[in-house]
């Protein structure tokens, strides 16, 4: 997911230092979608990142405290530590006067380690070929002309090893530079979704927002595509959890968690 394949009118756009998002950020619950919130408050250290050279993005945390629109949004990014192979940041996301998101971001700088393998070079997947997913009868954007699905090409495939998986790739950019793990983790956060669409039933709730999105990554993501293979859990005390493998085409390169609210019918 190092590019996108179709347009390149990327999603985010900054005039004045003020955030604004492409209708398609729209998420179910009203504001925006968390996966976008994601692909803008991690996005935008993993851009800044790569002018300071502080290396890889390894892992990110989000946390979703209110709805965030899709204009008239700023940022505030400040480091909490910078220094050696380790820098850690975090960034603020405020819009109408009140702190709507926070993320933290850990980067680690490349060291030579003898007798471990490198990039990897043998592709296990191909996703062209996987059935492109369908929505179910009657699921749509909450009302809304525009959502975060239709930012992507999903398919649908089950792995050798009988693991459910959704395949994703972007038909728009979030950022004017490339945002590899930023891309992953916006699609990470769809995986509750798909948990109550491959389930074949909703749960007796009347919704399911996700209060944060945490992604940990052993290598950059390779190509255009993030596989996503989620399992869920619910209980009765209005808790869930979702959690999550990602792929690329050349292998599994981490994981995905998301603590879900479930809301009384």
């Amino acid at each position: 997911m190092n590019a996108p394949t179709t347009e390149l009118n990327p999603v985010f756009r900054r005039d004045g230092g003020v955030w604004a998002a492409r209708p398609e950020s729209q998420g179910p619950f009203g504001g925006m979608h968390g996966g976008a919130v994601a692909a803008l408050a991690v996005g935008e250290m993993e851009a800044m990142a790569g002018t300071r050279e502080l290396g890889a993005l390894v892992s990110a945390n989000l946390y979703l405290l209110r709805p965030l629109p899709r204009e008239g949004i700023s940022s505030k990014v400040s480091a909490v530590r910078e220094g050696g192979r380790i820098a850690v940041f975090e960034n603020e996301l405020w819009a109408g006067g009140k702190l709507q998101a926070k993320a933290s971001a850990c980067f680690q700088k490349p060291a030579s380690i003898d007798g471990l393998p490198g990039a990897p070079t043998e592709v296990l997947f191909e996703p062209e070929n996987f059935s492109r997913w369908e929505r179910p009868p009657g699921f749509n954007n909450s009302g809304k002309d525009h959502g975060f699905l239709d930012l992507v090409d999903i398919r649908d495939t089950t792995h050798a090893d009988g693991t459910r998986a959704k395949w994703f790739r972007l038909k728009h950019p979030f950022h004017d530079v490339p945002t590899p793990f930023s891309n992953a983790m916006a699609v990470a956060d769809v995986s509750t979704l798909f948990t109550v669409t491959d389930a074949g039933e909703r749960p007796n709730a009347a919704g399911w927002p996700n209060a944060d999105l945490s992604l940990h990554l052993s290598r950059v993501p390779l190509g255009e595509w993030i596989g996503v293979a989620q399992r869920g859990s619910w209980h009765g005390d209005g808790r869930g959890m979702t959690e999550s493998e990602i792929f690329d085409v050349y292998g599994r390169i981490g994981r995905s968690c998301q603590s879900v609210v479930l809301l009384p019918v």
